[in-house]
């Protein structure tokens, strides 16, 4: 039998080895079969649009919607300024970043690979941290919500200024097909196969019994049942998700990288360049974070909920907001921001007792 959990478990603890990895093997195909990929521009896409939706479905399979308004009420400080971080800050920084990069199309790619939502697998992030996960999967949720209008508009506003024409129905199919098709598909997945077998099962005593320990009869009762037997069903589950999002990432990283090889290879100081920004980006909101989280005087918890959910970044939305408004060459950025981002998501894990420090807790971080 295949031990699901022990192969997600080895894909996130070396995702950065393997995206070097898969970088290193594309630009050589890419390079060497250069005419291939010109004369497929139309396959090639398509696949690129297969690949980027197929690496997002699984974390919208695993989104909670229902759970939002109520953790919301309780945390509007700490929802308002990782909104402020996500949609404000990093995209402001992205845009000053975009206009030194030498090329107006990647430059397009960079402001929406800067503008896109975290997804549900930042998730892990926070619980590896021992932040709050509730409010973690609410701020997923609610940067969806925010990205469906505020990423076409980041977006258009560069074009514009750079003279490239970007149809507003052009960037308004491209966030729906990125965005709201996956969350909407995601979500009827969830709620036919997984709440309703949760549903079926808490109308089996063993099922009860499994969760409380003792029947209950109420409707409170039937709830937390359902919700302790969908918890069950997901964990059993979520080793397979993630293997499928890691596979069809890695797969996507290396059709883009591939696809623009020859660009990356006479042009190295380009991917150089769009790496270094990234990381001052990642330091301006870790900072950002930090500051904001010692003055709104914000606990370790929620600091850690809201510095991961502004910190990644759903590069599969970028890649495909900029295949679909623009071309391949646009998702370049998308394809190169993930191989440093786990590894500074990492690195704040490392040092998340120094964190816990600077807002004044003592303890485990765990």
């Amino acid at each position: 039998m295949v031990n699901a959990a022990g192969i997600a478990t080895h894909l996130k603890k070396y995702l950065i080895v393997y995206v070097i990895l898969i970088i290193l093997i594309a630009l050589p195909i890419g390079y060497y079969n250069a005419g291939y990929f010109k004369a497929h521009k139309g396959t090639i896409k398509n696949v690129i649009l297969s690949l980027a939706i197929g690496t997002l479905l699984p974390s919208m399979i695993q989104l909670r919607s229902e759970k939002m308004g109520k953790e919301l009420r309780f945390k509007l400080k700490e929802a308002i300024v990782a909104i402020a971080v996500i949609f404000i800050i990093t995209p402001l920084l992205a845009m000053l970043f975009a206009s030194r990069i030498g090329h107006k199309v990647i430059g397009i790619g960079y402001i929406a690979a800067n503008s896109v939502p975290a997804s549900s697998a930042s998730v892990a992030y926070v619980m590896l941290a021992g932040g709050n996960i509730e409010l973690a999967t609410v701020l997923v949720i609610l940067s969806i919500l925010i990205a469906l209008f505020a990423a076409p508009t980041y977006v258009a506003l560069y074009a514009q200024s750079v003279h490239i024409s970007l149809p507003v129905t052009v960037l308004a199919e491209s966030v729906m097909i990125a965005l709201l098709f996956p969350l909407i598909l995601g979500q009827i997945i969830r709620y036919c196969f997984i709440k309703r077998k949760a549903e079926k099962l808490a109308r089996v005593s063993k099922g009860r019994l499994e969760c409380t320990g003792k029947n209950i009869s109420s409707a409170e009762g039937d709830k937390r049942v359902v919700e302790c037997l969908e918890n069950k069903i997901m964990k059993k589950i979520k080793p397979y998700l993630s293997i499928w999002t890691i596979t069809f990432m890695l797969a996507l990283i290396g059709v883009l990288i591939a696809n623009k090889a020859g660009l990356l290879i006479s042009n190295p100081s380009l991917a150089l360049y769009i790496i270094s920004a990234q990381l001052v980006i990642y330091t301006t909101t870790i900072l950002s974070i930090i500051i904001a989280s010692k003055v709104l005087n914000i606990g370790y918890r929620d600091h850690m909920a809201m510095a991961f959910i502004s910190l990644t970044k759903n590069e599969s939305v970028a890649a495909t907001m900029a295949v679909l408004a623009i071309g391949p060459t646009a998702a370049l950025p998308a394809a190169l921001i993930p191989a440093i981002q786990p590894l500074v998501a990492t690195l704040y894990i490392s040092i998340a007792h120094t964190i816990k420090r600077i807002l004044g807790e003592k303890g485990s971080t765990q």
